[in-house]
This record gives C-alpha cells, structure tokens and sequence, in this order.
C-alpha cells in the first residue's frame, strides 16, 4: 500500500503543474512528495513506490474551453470562442489571441481552468483516500461563487459625458428601433423623461473606455431611467448589476423614493433583469421602491 499523504495547496499546484505540461510524463513520491519525471527514474526508486497522477491530455484541455463557452455570458465573445473551437485548426492559440483582446474575460477563463483542474485532483486525491479506507485528508473544495469582475470602475458623470449621445442613441435603436419615428420620440422626449435633473453614470472598462451608460431624470421623489445601456461585448460580466446598484444607492441619497423605466415588448431581456434587482412591473413601467431596496440591501436608516 502507497504511503498515505496530505494534498496541501502547493501539492495541488506542483501536480496541476505537471498535468499541463504534455512533453513529459511524472509521478508522486509519496514520501518525499516530489514529483519525478519518467525520464529521471533509476533503480533506486521504481515505478512500483510511486503514484501516477491524474490524466490530462489535449482533448481534456478541449473540453475545458469548451465548457467554459457554454457558461460565458457575453453573447459576442461567446459566439467568437464557440466558432474558434468548431474550426478545427489553431483551436488553442485562437482561443488564447481572443481572450487576450478581453483582460476581464481572460481572468474568469483562468479561474474557470483553476477550478476545474482543481476538481480534477481532488477526484483523483479522494480515490487514493477510498484505496486508504480513510477521510479525506485534503483540502476541502472551495466556495467560488458568481465570478463577477471588479476592473470595472463605476463613477458618476456629468450631463456633458460626451459619450451620452452615442449610449442613448444605440439604447434607443436596440429598444425602439420597429416603432414610428414620431411616436418613439413621443416616448422618448416626454415631460417625465426630460424634465428634472439630468444625471449620469458610467461604466469603465478595464482598458478605461466607457462600456456601458446609465442615465435618470430626477425630479421630486422619482428618478425616472432615460438610458440604461452596455455595449454588446461586454454584457454578462455583471456591469449591467454593478452600475445599477451604484446608481440606485444615489437616488436614494438624493431623496428618491422610485426608480421608474418605461419598457416596450423588446426589452423582454432588459425586464428580466430589472425584476432580479427588486422591479416591479406595473403594465408597461417597471418600479423599484428604493427605501425598501436600500434597507434589503443592508442600508443604514
């Protein structure tokens, strides 16, 4: 029977180390809990007292990539890995060059590969375990939770935020783009909607480009959402969640009581993640009673 030994966290990254390399094969001593390679054993030390590690090989590291395409939730970098994987040629080096154009997306696919390899071991460390007839002796997995990013940076913005037309214009298109010019601008430049206070957030990218615009109209106790919108190729990396949060806390600190967007039928998606963060919808308006929200939310009275 192999010598029983603990899987400390530097243990787990030597043989996660080893599994990755392809050019060589290694094994465990398990009372030294070295690695050595196959090239590197003599006489004194025989295959026999030593223990294989877990397999990895290319098409495990393929499976890797793609199950992290079908969990990624930007629509365009999902499409992009999705198209790479199904070429068939230079699938690693262009799923590496893509992720690099995204150092937020190459995070979470580090992670995503950090856990599964991690899971990897510990299956296999827990079959030595039930060899052993023993607990495990190991790390226990660990709590990973929604990988959402914090590069982002998120700060209010003047009413002259030069980027602002070019949000709300993109905003409009993706929400009103089938209705009549003349009643989306009834819709669009309401009383509710330009009146009071005009104010502005925004989302910076890691690179610190805008990549996403909330913009309200403040007026007596209601903050009325004219612009809520991020660009294509950074949605699902919770920008859309931060940036509203930040922005209701400040409605609240300004006296709001509401927080009302109007919603035509296409912002079906939109609508679905207003209900998450507290909206109610009230036929065609979607609520947010920001004192009730801010004490959910842990606020202080």
């Amino acid at each position: 029977m192999t010598t029983r030994f603990k899987l400390t966290p530097e243990l787990m990254d030597q043989i996660i180390f080893a599994m990755e390399n392809q050019t060589m094969e290694f094994y465990l001593d398990p009372e030294s809990l070295l690695l050595v390679s196959k090239d590197e054993l003599d006489s004194s030390l025989t295959p026999e007292g030593l223990i294989e590690l877990p397999d990895w090989n290319p098409s495990d590291g393929y499976q890797l990539m793609d199950s992290f395409t079908v969990v990624l939730r930007n629509p365009v970098y999902r499409e992009r890995l999705r198209q790479i994987l199904s070429s068939g040629r230079g699938v690693f080096r262009g799923f590496k060059n893509v992720l690099k154009e995204r150092p937020d997306l190459e995070k979470l696919w580090f992670a995503h590969k950090d856990r599964e390899m991690k899971r990897r071991v510990r299956l296999w460390y827990g079959e030595l375990c039930e060899f052993w007839g023993v607990e495990s002796l190991g790390l226990e997995p660990e709590e990973t939770g929604d990988l959402f990013l914090d590069e982002f940076s998120m700060e209010e913005s003047g009413a002259d935020e030069e980027s602002a037309e070019t949000f709300r214009r993109l905003y409009e298109q993706e929400l009103y783009l089938d209705y009549p010019e003349g009643v989306r601008r009834l819709l669009l430049n309401s009383p509710c909607m330009t009146d009071g206070r005009q104010i502005l957030f925004k989302a910076l990218s890691p690179e610190g480009s805008v990549c996403a615009l909330l913009a309200f109209s403040l007026k007596d106790e209601y903050a009325v959402l004219t612009c809520f919108y991020v660009l294509p190729e950074y949605r699902g990396a919770g920008v859309a969640s931060g940036l509203l949060d930040r922005a209701s806390h400040s409605c609240y600190e300004k006296g709001a009581s509401f927080m009302i967007i109007s919603l035509p039928p296409e912002g079906e998606v939109l609508r679905h993640n207003l209900s998450r963060r507290g909206f109610r919808d009230t036929g065609g308006w979607q609520i947010l009673d920001l004192k009730s929200w801010f004490y959910e939310q842990g606020g202080d009275a």
